[in-house]
């Protein structure tokens, strides 16, 4: 086997972005110049996705105010988050999720995962330990 032959099978199992053509789906602001994406990638991802920005907006609130409303809207979304992360890594039946770490465009999901599962921990210990609102005798 010549060493050209050799350089395009080597060629041809490396990840590309052409190879499995997900992370233009997936991740499209993702190059292959920018390397494997790892969990902090996951996380900047989470924290910058809508589902991501309305608990930082909740836990926000809740530490602004704490009023034991957004404490609880924090804590059960964070938990739902975590739950469909964790969910959408474990089953992947159309393998596009595999595909696409293979291709290094979306990392592991741990980072993510425990982010919001130590944010909602947090938010329902506050949640406990609030006082509930009263309301002021006319």
């Amino acid at each position: 086997m010549g060493p050209v032959r050799r350089g395009v099978i080597l060629a041809t199992l490396l990840p590309t972005a052409a190879l499995a053509e997900v992370c233009d789906k997936e991740r499209p602001d993702w190059h292959l110049d920018h390397g494997p994406a790892t969990g902090l990638d996951e996380l900047l991802f989470l924290a910058t996705s809508l589902p991501g920005l309305g608990v930082l907006g909740a836990l926000t609130l809740a530490m602004m105010t704490g009023q034991r409303l957004y404490w609880g809207l924090t804590a059960f979304f964070a938990t739902l988050i975590a739950v469909a992360l964790w969910a959408e890594q474990t089953s992947d039946p159309s393998g596009v999720r595999a595909l696409a770490i293979a291709e290094g465009c979306v990392g592991p999901q741990t980072l993510p995962i425990t982010a919001c599962v130590v944010t909602a921990v947090f938010s329902a210990i506050m949640l406990l330990r609030a006082r509930p609102q009263t309301r002021p005798q006319a």
